[in-house]
């Protein structure tokens, strides 16, 4: 294999996981300042299991226990901004069917984990 072959497969596969990832808002949303249109959650692939203990510590830091924690959207939204460097308040801030979206996607994530 030739070293363009190798450059264009590896620039393919990190076009594929970043629309894997790729969360597209039914309309823009202003958050900060800033104008988004999407949001970028390939990075739950870079997640670590400390990140899952450290989800599930904070959601018994503010009192919101749950048996199942991956339908929590608090758990849901701590490992979003982790993958995206983005304040968990952004996601709380999203129109409800955006939030289900990015609920979705990471839910997807957790669960095709084998």
């Amino acid at each position: 294999m030739t070293q363009l072959e190798k450059t264009t497969n590896s620039e393919v596969t990190a076009t594929e996981a970043n629309v894997k990832g790729l969360v597209k808002f039914n309309k823009p949303f202003s958050f900060e300042g800033e104008v988004h249109a999407e949001i970028d959650l390939s990075g739950i692939e870079n997640l670590t299991g400390q990140d899952l203990d450290d989800a599930e510590n904070m959601l018994m830091r503010v009192n919101k226990p749950s048996m199942v924690p991956e339908m929590s959207m608090t758990y849901l939204f701590f490992l979003a901004s982790k993958a995206t460097g983005k304040p968990q308040e952004f996601f709380f801030q999203l129109p409800a069917k955006d939030s289900l979206k990015v609920k979705r996607t990471v839910t997807s994530f957790l669960n095709a984990a084998e």
